[in-house]
């Protein structure tokens, strides 16, 4: 089914190879994000929901 779907649609494959290539540029800016954080400020945000001090 796809590869007819695929094959009847003329450009399809800039779309699929786009849609990929940008969620795997999000995916690894998000990671090293991730990785680049304060252990200070993973432990706030892991607390956020549990503390009742509001600034």
């Amino acid at each position: 089914m796809f590869k007819q779907f695929l094959n009847e649609v003329n450009g399809s494959q800039v779309y699929l190879i786009t849609s990929l290539a940008i969620f795997m540029i999000f995916f690894v800016i998000v990671t090293v994000l991730l990785f680049m954080m304060k252990k200070d400020q993973i432990k706030y945000m892991s607390e956020l929901p549990l503390t009742e001090d509001r600034l």
